[in-house]
């Protein structure tokens, strides 16, 4: 686990004076970026589906890429790995090349598309995302394409956004769901939106099962009741308790957030349905699936964001008396601080997608 707490620490302790400096930022970023990278690359074993992916990895050398075509893994997947596999016979470098294509794509949203390139790390970190990283491998490359595809609903250009969500469908199905979210994410999120959507998510819990069966017969066909267990299992309610937690503590100044910025209220809603589909996965593990279409942009831009509201809010209520704001400013973050950590290291304990125990190709063998 070391590694682990080692990159979470560095986060903080490396970013918060280089990027006071100038081009620190550039430089932060290219730093946290590598040990990413380095990380996610050279791992071995790591991640429940590390082994499935080298499996697929030689499968590939084996057959046309018209056979490949009758695989159920994403096409926009099995090309490129069929080029890898057959250039190289090495499934290392199909790790080294997804460590990278993500690891630079988000490093590049954090750069040019949030403020404290820090803190977006810290999150990204803390709330499990580079573990899905390590796990979820074609659906994270789907998520990182659609973190750039976020920025024509603000514009609202559609078809630039459809061209982004196809692509990103490419590498995992999941993505799809963002044609209907183009819509649903403008949607102003205040009580009556919250109650709408809460009640819906009452009624799946009550009669899921039938909801599941319906749409098994056209959709996701193996994934019927019964005939995979990540559909008769579920996850547990505790992460959906912790995107809850930054979910309500971002609603209670969505008003703030949303005078600062109105599109704010898109990010606001893609925390929330992280939440949703964390609450569905915790009795249809499968279903969790989705929340990793949002939760790239929830970790690295929603909750910065939030915790700069809950600073600002202490300026306000305490900026005459200089004490009484550093006390309440550090209460903040520190609460912050322990709750990533908990919500962290418990992900560890749990074994959150298969990372622990951690080691490298070069970690030597008994």
């Amino acid at each position: 686990m070391l590694v682990y707490y080692l990159l979470l620490v560095g986060s903080l302790a490396i970013g918060i004076p280089l990027c006071r400096l100038k081009h620190g930022k550039k430089i932060y970023c290219g730093l946290a970026g590598a040990a990413l990278f380095l990380v996610a690359a050279f791992r071995e074993g790591v991640g429940f589906d590390y082994y499935p992916y080298t499996t697929w990895f030689y499968e590939t050398t084996w057959r046309s890429e018209y056979e490949l075509m009758g695989y159920g893994q994403e096409k926009g997947f099995l090309i490129p790995v069929k080029f890898l596999a057959d250039a190289t016979g090495n499934h290392q470098i199909m790790f080294v090349v997804i460590a990278a294509v993500i690891t630079a794509a988000v490093m590049i949203y954090i750069y040019f598309y949030t403020e404290k390139a820090y803190i977006s790390v810290f999150c990204f970190l803390a709330f499990g995302v580079f573990f899905n990283s390590m796990c979820f491998m074609r659906q994270m490359i789907a998520a990182a394409i659609l973190l750039f595809a976020i920025r024509y609903i603000k514009k609202k250009q559609f078809f630039r956004f459809l061209a982004l969500v196809l692509f990103a469908s490419a590498f995992h199905i999941s993505a799809l769901v963002m044609v209907v979210f183009y819509f649903l994410l403008q949607v102003k999120m205040n009580w009556i939106s919250f109650g709408v959507y809460s009640g819906a998510l009452v009624l799946f819990l009550f009669f899921s099962e039938a909801a599941i069966e319906f749409v098994t017969q056209y959709f996701y066909t193996g994934y019927q009741l019964g005939a995979h267990p990540e559909i008769t299992i579920g996850i547990g309610p505790v992460y959906a308790v912790f995107f809850g937690i930054l979910f309500l503590l971002a609603f209670a100044v969505r008003k703030r957030l949303c005078e600062k910025d109105k599109f704010n209220n898109v990010f606001i809603n893609i925390m929330f349905f992280v939440f949703f589909f964390e609450v569905m996965g915790a009795k249809h593990a499968v279903l969790s699936r989705f929340a990793g279409v949002f939760i790239i942009p929830a970790a690295i831009v929603l909750v910065p964001k939030v915790i700069e509201a809950y600073t600002e809010l202490c300026r306000e209520k305490f900026g005459k008396d200089r004490r009484k704001l550093i006390i309440s400013q550090t209460a903040v973050l520190t609460a912050f601080a322990a709750f990533s950590t908990f919500v962290y290291s418990y992900m560890l304990v749990d074994n959150y997608n298969g990372v622990v125990p951690y080691q490298t190709v070069f970690t030597e063998r008994g």
